[in-house]
Parts: structure tokens; C-alpha cells; sequence
């Protein structure tokens, strides 16, 4: 009878070595090549799980990682020169390394933002506050002022209505606050094309009012001529700017941004 040999199926030495060295679980201070520094979770060699990563370029992030990838909820600081100290840059949702959803940024020349985020950039609807104090509520488009928002300037002055590319574009209503007047009308790219100024009720306590009260006027078909006028200003046929006082229509154009300040 031969003598029978059992068969062993052994693994090569240099894969079980290879094996050993597959990071999975939780890892403390794994540092790559390039000089970043991870602490946390990994699975098959991958950054997932909670983490928190401090890059060469003295950017520390702290939250959820997937496939070595930013994903989840996460906050992102960046360290101040000669000190020990990180400035929050940016605190919420994350998708493949990039801000995506609803988070707070802040900016370095102090400025913040709040709202929501598509990849990377300021999208849909969010809160601004600007660093000359002045403050944006309304839609976003790929980091621009884009749909329907409101914008108060750093003096009280507000505009309420449409924009577009980061100007006033379309409809609106402009509060000079300070002067106690109401400009409802039509913008072009940041420009008025077609305006009605009225007085507000509060004329007399603004800071700067004008000296006599503007005549009331009262026109006839208001809405359809405002749509009239936004429509000819969309096409870029529209003149910058009739404003109708007092029952006449006059030119309006940048000087009257000299007497009524916006900001």
C-alpha cells in the first residue's frame, strides 16, 4: 500500500507578511510619505470610519472618512502662522473630499456662510454675512447670488428681489432706509432700468429724509407694466432708467445713486 501524503494548502510566507500589514480598526499616529498624520478608523488599507487628519500644509480635519475620502459630517480648521492655535474654516456635510450639503464656512477675511453646499461651493439657499457688516439671505447658484434674495447693506439700505450672476437682475423693491423712500422696479445686471419711488411711512424719522415728501403717484396697471419693463430689461432692450415722481418720467440713471447711497 503506498504510503499516502496529506496535501497542505499553505499560504506563501510573503503573503502573510503582506497581510500583516493591512491596516483595519482603530490606528494611532500612521504617518504617509509626504508628511500627513492619521489617527482613527480604517478598513482594507482605506481612511473609514471617525478620523482625524492633519496635513502637511497645517490643515486639520476631524470627522467621518469613506475610501480615504472627507464623507460625512466633518469640521476642517487651518492653524494660525507661529501659533498653536486652528481658525474654524468649515463645519458640516461632506461627499467624496468636497463640502456637500449644508454646512458653515468661514472665510479669512472674516466673512461667513451658512446654507447649502454642492460640491464645494456655495448652491441653493443660504445665509452670507460680509465682512463690511452688510448681509445676504436668499439663493445661490455655484457661488453667486442667483434667484430670489435678500441683501442689506452695511448702512440699513436693503434690496428684496431677483438675482442673477451676483447682480440685481429682474424684479425688486429697494428700501433706502436712511431716506425714508421706497424703489420698486426692474434691474439689468446690477443696473435700474425702470423704477417708481414712493415715500415710507416713516419718512420723517429716517436719518437723512428728504426735505419735501415726493407727490403720490398711483399707476395705472402697476404689475403689468413692472412685467412690461422686466421683460424688455431680460431681453438687454430696456433704458437704465425711468423712474416715474411725481407723475413725469425722467431719466434716472447713476446720478441718482449719487443723492439715494445703496451702501
Amino acid at each position: 500500500m503506498p504510503f499516502l501524503k496529506k496535501e497542505y494548502n499553505r499560504e506563501p510566507r510573503s503573503r502573510r507578511l503582506e497581510k500583516t500589514n493591512h491596516k483595519n480598526g482603530l490606528r494611532h499616529a500612521i504617518f504617509n510619505t509626504v508628511g500627513d498624520k492619521y489617527i482613527g478608523d480604517w478598513n482594507e488599507d482605506e481612511k473609514s470610519g471617525k478620523g482625524i487628519l492633519l496635513t502637511r500644509n497645517d490643515e486639520l480635519y476631524e470627522g467621518d472618512f469613506e475610501r480615504n475620502y472627507r464623507h460625512g459630517y466633518g469640521k476642517l480648521a487651518h492653524k494660525l502662522p507661529n501659533k498653536n492655535i486652528f481658525n474654524l474654516t468649515y463645519k458640516g456635510d461632506w461627499v467624496n473630499g468636497r463640502m456637500h450639503g449644508n454646512g458653515v464656512r468661514i472665510y479669512k477675511d472674516g466673512s461667513s456662510y451658512r446654507g447649502d453646499f454642492r460640491y464645494g461651493k456655495r448652491h441653493g439657499r443660504g445665509q452670507m454675512w460680509y465682512a463690511d457688516e452688510s448681509f445676504y439671505d436668499g439663493d445661490w447658484v455655484k457661488d453667486a447670488r442667483q434667484g430670489a434674495g435678500l441683501q442689506v447693506f452695511s448702512n440699513g439700505n436693503r434690496y428684496e428681489g431677483d438675482w442673477y450672476d451676483d447682480m440685481k437682475h429682474g424684479k425688486g423693491r429697494l428700501y433706502f432706509l436712511d431716506a425714508g423712500l421706497l424703489q420698486i422696479g426692474v434691474w439689468f445686471q446690477d443696473f435700474c432700468t425702470f423704477s417708481v419711488i414712493r415715500n415710507l411711512p416713516f419718512r420723517q424719522t429716517a436719518v437723512k429724509p428728504t426735505v419735501y415728501p415726493l407727490p403720490v403717484t398711483n399707476l395705472i396697471d402697476e404689475e403689468d407694466i413692472l412685467r412690461e419693463q422686466e421683460d424688455k430689461a431680460l431681453r438687454g432692450i430696456g433704458e437704465s432708467c425711468l423712474c416715474l415722481n411725481g407723475g413725469t418720467v425722467t431719466s434716472f440713471g447713476s446720478s441718482a445713486y449719487s443723492k439715494l447711497s445703496v451702501n
